[in-house]
């Protein structure tokens, strides 16, 4: 099989998962990589998946103006809180929060989850 036919299967593959799925791949994934890691001595850095949204700013047909760009990290499930092989609901991540630690605005599937820059716990509501 060639490379571009491997990635073509896996594209395929995450397409079809569901979010919380997706967000499990991607956080085992990220566990074994980083985005810089010759620079680990003097810098921490991490991948991270992460939503971006923008609200029109009126109703009307042909929107002339959006809002700000609102970027939040999707947060890690809470396997303390959950236990090992909880996903949760596929209702997509509509619990927002803000991690007490870093300052990275977080959402989830779930009320308790694991900051995905810090790897501190935070709460959504």
């Amino acid at each position: 099989m060639n490379a571009k036919n491997e990635r073509d299967k896996i594209v395929e593959y995450l397409s079809r998962c569901s979010d919380p799925e997706f967000r499990e791949i991607l956080f085992a994934v990220f566990q074994t990589r980083k985005p810089n890691p010759e620079e680990n001595m003097y810098n921490k850095n991490c991948f991270f998946l992460g939503t971006a949204s923008s609200l029109l700013e009126n109703n009307e047909e042909e929107p002339k103006h959006r809002e700000a760009w609102e970027i939040e990290a999707v947060a890690y499930l809470d396997k303390e809180e959950y236990g090992e092989d909880v996903l949760g609901p596929e209702w997509g991540f509509c619990q927002f929060g803000e991690c007490q630690s870093c300052g990275t605005a977080v959402r989830s599937n779930l009320k308790y989850g694991v900051c995905p820059v810090c790897s501190s716990k935070v709460s959504m509501s």
